[in-house]
């Protein structure tokens, strides 16, 4: 007896499930493949994927092959198919339908291609495949290769160092540069957010011959609550010693 991969419809029964195979009388298992091609002209392209994990479960569970041989099996009857209904006459009542059949039988290929991870698809399909991969990939490669030479532009060969115990005096500094006016009242520098000056400090500057973590860094950019921060690290008296003023500001 033939070994089917599809789960049959039970005989006498009018209410099966949709992707059940076969009529409800049982004279047709030798011809479980045009079933099952049927199903596909019928359903939508949604659809195959839920159709084919349906007879994928049932040939697991019941221990009748592999999901490599389902696969290869499938492949093989819908490539037959779509070969035969080409060579038919296209002068014939029934070519209108051979190409629709024809169509949702190569979108059901399409399907299955993100399926094969056995390459056992024809060999010129999967290396012709493999080299589109290859060059998309290369492409990729080409566009991060130039971003990361246009980034190394700004790496540098040695950072500045900041006397020890002396950070956040310089970032004392930063932070009053982020208020500071020009004449027009416009602010003299503008971000929406505080990490640049964090990231930056962190990136450029070291502390005592050491780098500085980019939290210790962000610590000191923190929300206030009137002049207390809410978290993060303050900035002690002792280490605010200088001040950043403009000449010939008429508030001073």
């Amino acid at each position: 007896m033939k070994i089917s991969y599809y789960k049959p419809r039970k005989f006498m029964d009018f209410f099966p499930n949709a992707f059940d195979i076969g009529n409800p009388f049982g004279m047709w298992h030798e011809y479980d493949d045009n079933h099952f091609l049927k199903k596909i002209f019928h359903f939508e392209v949604e659809r195959f994927p839920e159709f084919y994990q349906y007879h994928l479960n049932h040939t697991l569970e019941n221990k009748i092959g592999t999901e490599a041989d389902l696969f290869r099996h499938v492949w093989y009857i819908v490539g037959n198919r779509i070969a035969y209904l080409e060579k038919q006459d296209p002068f014939s009542t029934s070519h209108k339908r051979n190409l629709q059949n024809i169509n949702k039988l190569q979108l059901f290929q399409r399907f299955m291609s993100g399926l094969d991870k056995w390459n056992a698809r024809p060999f010129d399909m999967v290396i012709s495949e493999k080299e589109e991969i290859i060059q998309n990939q290369k492409k990729e490669i080409e566009k991060l290769q130039s971003l990361l030479t246009e980034l190394n532009e700004y790496e540098i060969a040695q950072k500045i160092r900041i006397e020890d115990e002396y950070l956040p005096t310089v970032i004392d500094l930063f932070k009053q540069m982020r208020y500071l006016e020009l004449p027009s009242g416009r602010k003299l520098l503008r971000s929406d957010h505080k990490s640049p000056y964090s990231k930056m400090i962190s990136k450029y500057f070291s502390h005592g011959g050491k780098d500085i973590p980019i939290e210790t860094a962000r610590n000191y950019f923190v929300e206030k609550k009137g002049d207390i921060p809410s978290k993060g690290t303050a900035i002690q008296q002792e280490h605010q010693i200088f001040k950043i003023i403009r000449v010939n500001d008429p508030k001073k």
